[in-house]
């Protein structure tokens, strides 16, 4: 039995695309007539997934994801297309039997591993016998997917092709993995079977010639997507040797970056794909290429009508057949009502990828000039998506032409922001100092892409570079500001029943924390269980009034940063702020609610060092305060304005020392990693299992298991937490610093009663009442970490010095080349270790006579290798408990479990 054709549009009716990708965690807002989300299929930060809900269609402009309601369900659920039709007919309220005709049962053949057919919408044919046919070949889209894919790897090994493109200014990585850019270098000819369907596919297509070879060998290729659809639909290539331009036989279809259209009334047409991909690459997203001086489409102007562009500017070619071709193409979009504008390039200069090469730095700003000189002249029109004009914070004021301005130490730093694409915020930032000047594009998301720029304005200025980058972040806060909007209006996802229930069962585990371990563990990553409990604990505590934060510290390759990647992963991601570098100002002039409730990830320590003191204020008062002088945006006068963060987040920080400043560690967990061969061991068996077929599977779960998890976070309320025992608990008081420890411990019990909350008992007052098992789970975590934060001399320096003092107690001398090959470490690390040692006295070293090997000797002080707490026991705390009140409630959903 097999679900008819007509079965199949009223299912798809039955269910608005939107309301099922809503129901599956996504967040879609409204942009003109289509929705757009971030992608559920790939990592992003911006939203490239377009819903068009009239058509009940999708498409990733990121990935290339695209199909209807049931190719959705498909990939989403990873489930087949008939279990996809079940859901759907089930949550329609539709009886599938009814929508069903009878047919042969089909014995899928397992599809060639090359080019593998895609998930599609049509059932698999047979040979009625109950044995299927030869593998079919794929729809035609579904295959030229599989085409496309296997030119953009290509590409991707190819240095010659990436070279040919640099050569042509092209040079943007993001840009060209976005676009899926390829390279046909023959190599598809022995993935593809000799014969059967699939060779005869392609034929038909034109990828492969009848006299099988490829079509395009030897090209750079660009894949042309559907406009609708979103899937591909032809290939055009350009000869990497001779110059050559070759599409796919048949009709010219599709656009390249038709989503211009959708995200602007005003649009660029180039003569040439190079030519628009030049645009691209100097910061203007809202170029779309013809296919030649005739190359106006169908395809274009459906586009441009159905997406109500208003405006046009031809930017063709400086050649008679281009200017010829631009009145004939004016007239054209004049008649569909769409107003013209004619660009001309500068005299010598071909067309914009002759510009982008000629110019190289400060092409995006004679593209711009280009562009508005356009004839006839009007108002200018929006050729840059978002252009920033609000006053920016401190030094920084709004310019006469909208732009971002920022000064610093007389360097005049003008930004203007263009449209993001695949997650990237780039802007045209021009830097001035009296007539000398540097204008180039960056994307300010991208650390190598602002160190580029800082290292040529550093040579060109004579200024430091790292002042170059603080001002580019400052630019990127702002921008941030301006094109984010408040972080209070975002909308929560849309949790279904199934979801709702998933989690709920979660939060219910008698065994939750064991359950976070193992699922930590599936997401790859092994051993460090104190050390994965307790980031988790720190990523829930954003939601309570005092969170928590810690720092981990490792030797570089260590995994910290792995460790940090896989709590964000568990943590939805509208909690989640990943920051890779933070200016001393820039906390200071987040929008209100941007911080708060967050969990902050600094990727490394190093980049967040400028900021130490507003991470400890905000950490400690919850509030940063600053009075900045600003200008008036109606008189021009400077005055003095107060900036006021209120925020309760938790820091994640991760970071190569050995140790921190004290002031910082007083107000988190150090958290040290397991630098042992066991641990290493472990890694590497994790390494091998991801690559075998069992791998595969674990990392297919993977999205689940975090979903899983953000949808159970989504769960916990804001509730109060009282810990009933807290007047029975001990702590150490040696040191001062336990003034703050133990508040972080008690912060420690709070955090596992909220996140078991779903099993606790309930106060008169609704407040969440903490139990035994609460104490015993900080205890368990923070025993040892506590230890090592009250030592002065962390676990990784620790054992450096007891394999030191190993080698010294077998004789000789003891040189830091010795010390280095004995502890297999860098140079770097071995010196700074021994620096260490050495300021804190447990090492003399002794410089003798220039030019002489240093030499180190022990001293008779040695760090302390047990410190005992005095903690109350989780035992001693039961027996308490029972000796007071025998009848002691236990907790929801069971008893309880240490």
């Amino acid at each position: 039995m097999q679900v008819t054709k007509d079965g199949i549009e009223r299912i798809k009716q039955a269910n608005p695309i939107a309301d099922v990708i809503a129901e599956r965690g996504l967040e879609l807002k409204k942009k003109g007539r289509v929705l757009v989300a971030r992608c559920a299929f790939h990592e992003e930060r911006s939203a490239s997934l377009t819903v068009t809900p009239a058509k009940g269609l999708f498409h990733c402009f990121g990935c290339g994801a695209a199909g209807d309601v049931i190719g959705f369900v498909t990939k989403h659920d990873k489930v087949s297309f008939g279990r996809a039709l079940e859901t759907l007919a089930r949550r329609a309220g539709l009886e599938l039997g009814k929508l069903m005709e009878e047919r042969p049962r089909v014995l899928p053949k397992t599809p060639h591993e090359a080019l593998a057919p895609a998930t599609s919408s049509e059932p698999a044919s047979s040979n009625g016998n109950g044995r299927a046919h030869d593998t079919p070949a794929p729809p035609a889209g579904a295959l030229l997917a599989k085409v496309v894919d296997h030119y953009h790897r290509t590409f991707c090994q190819r240095a010659d092709a990436q070279d040919y493109l640099k050569k042509r200014g092209l040079s943007d990585g993001d840009l060209l993995k976005a676009l899926r850019v390829g390279y046909a270098d023959g190599s598809l000819l022995k993935v593809v079977p000799k014969d059967g369907d699939v060779r005869e596919q392609l034929t038909k297509l034109g990828v492969i010639t009848s006299e099988g070879r490829e079509l395009l060998g030897g090209c750079v290729v660009v894949p042309i997507p559907d406009p609708v659809s979103g899937q591909w639909t032809n290939l055009y290539g350009r000869g990497l040797r001779t110059p050559r331009h070759c599409y796919l036989p048949g009709p010219l279809r599709g656009v390249v970056n038709f989503h211009a259209a959708r995200t602007s009334d005003d649009v660029i047409l180039s003569e040439s794909i190079l030519d628009a991909l030049s645009f691209l690459q100097a910061g203007i997203a809202t170029a779309i290429p013809l296919y030649g001086t005739n190359g106006l489409t169908p395809d274009h102007l459906d586009l441009l009508k159905r997406e109500r562009v208003t405006r046009v500017i031809l930017a063709l070619d400086n050649d008679d057949a281009g200017r010829k071709a631009a009145a004939s193409l004016k007239e054209k979009l004049e008649a569909a009502g769409i107003a013209v504008r004619v660009a001309s390039f500068p005299a010598g200069i071909k067309d914009a990828n002759e510009l982008l090469v000629s110019r190289n730095g400060d092409a995006g700003e004679v593209l711009r000039q280009v562009l508005d000189a356009a004839e006839p002249r009007t108002t200018p029109a929006a050729i840059v998506s978002s252009p920033l004009s609000a006053a920016p914070p401190a030094s920084s004021a709004p310019s006469s032409d909208s732009q971002l301005t920022l000064e610093r130490a007389g360097v005049v730093y003008s930004a203007r922001v263009v449209a993001s694409i695949s997650g990237r915020l780039r802007a045209t930032v021009k830097v001035t100092r009296g007539d000398l000047f540097h204008a180039d594009t960056v994307d300010l998301y991208a650390s190598r892409s602002r160190a580029e720029f800082a290292r040529r304005v550093s040579k060109a200025f004579g200024v430091e570079a790292a002042a170059v980058e603080s001002a580019l972040l400052a630019l990127l806060v702002e921008a941030e500001r301006k094109t984010e909007g408040p972080a209070d209006t975002v909308e929560r996802p849309v949790m279904n029943e199934g979801e709702r229930a998933e989690a709920l069962a979660l939060l219910r585990r008698e065994d939750l924390l064991d359950q976070v371990a193992k699922d930590i563990d599936a997401l790859g990553y092994v051993g460090e269980d104190v050390n994965k409990r307790l980031l988790y604990f720190v990523a829930v505590s954003r939601k309570l009034d005092d969170p928590l934060s810690a720092i981990v510290l490792s030797q570089s390759g260590a995994g910290k940063s792995g460790l940090t990647e896989v709590i964000e992963k568990l943590c939805p991601p509208e909690d989640v702020v990943l920051l890779t570098r933070l200016t001393p100002q820039s906390l200071y002039y987040t929008e209100p609610g941007f911080l708060d409730r967050k969990l902050v990830i600094v990727e490394e320590r190093y980049g967040s060092l400028e900021a130490d003191y507003s991470i400890r204020v905000l950490q400690s008062r919850k509030k940063l305060i600053a009075a900045a002088p600003v200008k008036d945006p109606q008189t021009g006068n400077m005055r003095t304005k107060v900036f006021t963060v209120e925020a309760r987040c938790a820091f994640i920080e991760a970071t190569t020392a050995s140790s921190v400043n004290h002031e910082n560690a007083t107000r988190c967990f150090e958290l040290s990693m397991d630098e042992s061969p066991e641990q290493t061991q472990r890694i590497h068996e994790r390494q091998r299992l991801l690559r075998t077929e069992r791998g595969l599977l674990l990392r297919q779960q993977a999205e689940a298991v975090a979903r899983r998890h953000w949808n159970a976070q989504r769960l916990l309320e804001p509730l109060p937490v009282v810990i009933p025992f807290a007047d029975r608990l001990t702590f150490p008081v040696s040191w001062m610093r336990t003034r703050r420890d133990h508040a972080r411990f008690l912060n420690l019990i709070e955090v596992s009663a909220f996140l078991h909350q779903h099993q606790r008992q309930r106060s008169a007052s609704g407040a969440i009442l903490a139990d035994v098992a609460d104490y015993a789970a900080a205890y368990a975590l923070a025993g040892e970490v506590l230890k090592e934060t009250l030592t002065d001399v962390k676990k990784p320096l620790r054992d450096a010095y007891a394999r030191i003092r190993e080698l010294s107690l077998k004789g000789g001398v003891l040189t830091r080349s010795l010390i280095r090959d004995a502890l297999a470490l860098p140079d770097s690390t071995v010196r700074r270790w021994l620096g260490e040692l050495v300021e804190l006295e447990y090492l003399e070293a002794d410089q003798g006579k220039q030019g002489k090997t240093v030499r180190y000797t022990l001293t008779e002080r040695a760090p302390v290798q047990k410190l005992v707490l005095g903690l109350l026991s989780p035992e001693d705390l039961r027996r308490q408990d029972f000796a007071t009140s025998p009848n002691i409630a236990t907790p929801r959903g069971g008893g309880l479990r240490h």
